[in-house]
């Protein structure tokens, strides 16, 4: 049974936990309008290369083909939502402090905006992984700088603009970087950063400090320039409901549709450093069907050539995967589509999907709860 506390003699005043304001919307662009539909298409124009003009014949210039277009396809997937009960009673027995709109504010600071940052952090840092501008070298205190520079130089070997360029970095390599006396001798904000301990910009590139919580694990730093990806919020609706049906209180909800996309020809545009690569997230979710069974559902577009499923009694009994390292398939079951109706063992609660690439090595896996009739 849960218990609430209800007040006998406690304060007014609610110690509320520390919180920050959304830190991804500083790498995110806003010029692809997502408003009325699920699906925007962009197109990117290849270009041809160059040969010697031939002063005879008659194809002078070479021979001729229709420029192409190629197209992407970004399709908003994650639709995320969340509900809870402030009873009547339980409010006035505990001197007013469960308030709902207070309460949905905090929810929307403390669970929403980290879950957004979370998810576009992971989805940069798992592009640069495909697309291989990445490293795993351990980060210490006289290569903290070296590291930045060379992520830096990544960017401007692929002809990234050296102005908007964001450098989101745990608090860990921020104290390293502190430390090296190449960037305290040569960083833009050197004798600033002495003076108020505080890290402005290097290079031209803004570096901004983020809890470790809302980076992929292992993470360093991830430099980026808002032209690489977007972000929709495609709806962010809350309810407060007074005195619902079958209810003496308020009833709050909450949903949220968003989703996160690196274009394909501005992909040159992010560099990660972490312990390990990052594998992207596979959208994976359940639905109880026929008695003892369940369906699996993977709503994120394949991106690779097969997808594996495994079910276990609960996530720590799922076999891990790492980028890089060829899935052993013998504990796995090849999935032909995007679901997949199962009858899970008897005791299993938990599902994961690993999405794999032509040489059996993963590039993206996602867990669900089992949901069975």
């Amino acid at each position: 049974m849960s218990m609430i506390n209800l007040a006998s003699k406690y304060s007014k005043q609610v110690d509320e936990r520390f919180h920050r304001e959304s830190q991804a919307m500083l790498a995110l662009s806003n010029e692809h309008q997502f408003t009325g539909v699920q699906t925007v298409k962009v197109y990117s124009i290849p270009i041809v290369p160059m040969s010697d003009y031939q002063r005879s014949g008659a194809n002078r210039y070479g021979s001729a083909n229709d420029l192409t277009r190629n197209v992407q396809e970004l399709t908003v997937k994650r639709d995320r939502a969340f509900t809870f009960i402030i009873d009547k009673g339980d409010k006035l027995q505990s001197e007013m402090v469960s308030d709902a709109g207070k309460a949905l504010s905090r929810q929307i600071r403390e669970v929403c905006v980290p879950e957004f940052d979370t998810y576009v952090f992971k989805t940069l840092a798992a592009a640069a992984t495909r697309h291989g501008s990445y490293a795993t070298t351990a980060i210490t205190k006289t290569n903290a700088y070296e590291a930045f520079l060379s992520g830096m130089e990544y960017l401007g070997n692929h002809d990234v603009p050296d102005t908007g360029r964001v450098c989101f970095c745990s608090y860990k390599f921020a104290n390293f970087l502190k430390q090296d006396s190449a960037f305290v001798r040569y960083g833009d904000k050197s004798q600033e950063m002495l003076e108020k301990g505080v890290i402005g910009e290097v290079d031209g590139c803004k570096i901004v400090k983020v809890p470790s919580s809302r980076l992929p694990a292992g993470a360093a730093f991830l430099i980026t320039h808002k032209i690489a990806a977007t972000a929709p919020k495609q709806l962010a609706d809350y309810k407060i409901h007074d005195n619902p049906p079958g209810i003496s209180g308020y009833l709050v909800e909450g949903r949220l549709i968003y989703d996160c996309f690196v274009l394909n020809e501005k992909a040159d545009a992010i560099y990660y450093h972490g312990s390990q690569p990052v594998l992207k997230d596979l959208i994976v979710s359940t639905a109880a069907t026929a008695a003892d069974k369940s369906t699996i559902i993977v709503s994120s577009e394949k991106e690779g050539d097969k997808r594996y499923y495994m079910t276990a009694a609960d996530a720590a009994g799922l076999t891990a995967v790492a980028y890089g390292e060829a899935v052993d398939t013998s504990g796995w079951t090849a999935m032909s589509g995007s679901s997949v109706e199962i009858t899970p063992e008897n005791g299993h609660g938990a599902v994961r999907v690993v999405e794999v690439d032509s040489e059996g090595k993963p590039i993206a896996v996602g867990d669900a709860v089992l949901h069975i009739g």
